[in-house]
C-alpha cells in the first residue's frame, strides 16, 4: 500500500488499526506468558490494568464516542 494514495481520514483509520492489531498480540502475550493475574491488579487510573488497555480499543472504535469525554492521564501526578 502507498501511504500516498491515502486520504487523511485513510490513514488515521489504518493507524488505528494498527494500533488494534498490536493490542491483539500485547494480550495474546500477556495470555501466553501466565501474566493475566498481573493485569488484573488495579493500575494508577483503573481498578485493572486490563481495563487500560480495553479503552486503548474503545478510543480506536471510530463508530463510539465514548472515549470522547475522557481526560489525558497526567504523567506528572505519578509518585515514584
Amino acid at each position: 500500500m502507498n501511504p500516498k494514495q491515502l486520504n487523511y481520514t485513510q490513514q488515521l483509520e489504518h493507524r488505528l488499526a494498527m494500533i488494534q492489531d498490536d493490542l491483539a498480540v500485547i494480550l495474546k502475550f500477556i495470555d501466553d506468558n501466565g501474566l493475566r493475574d498481573s493485569f488484573s491488579e488495579e493500575s494508577s487510573t483503573s481498578d485493572m490494568a486490563y481495563c487500560n488497555l480495553s479503552n486503548i480499543e474503545i478510543a480506536c472504535d471510530l463508530t463510539s464516542n465514548e472515549s470522547l469525554s475522557w481526560e489525558l492521564f497526567n504523567h506528572h501526578n505519578i509518585i515514584t
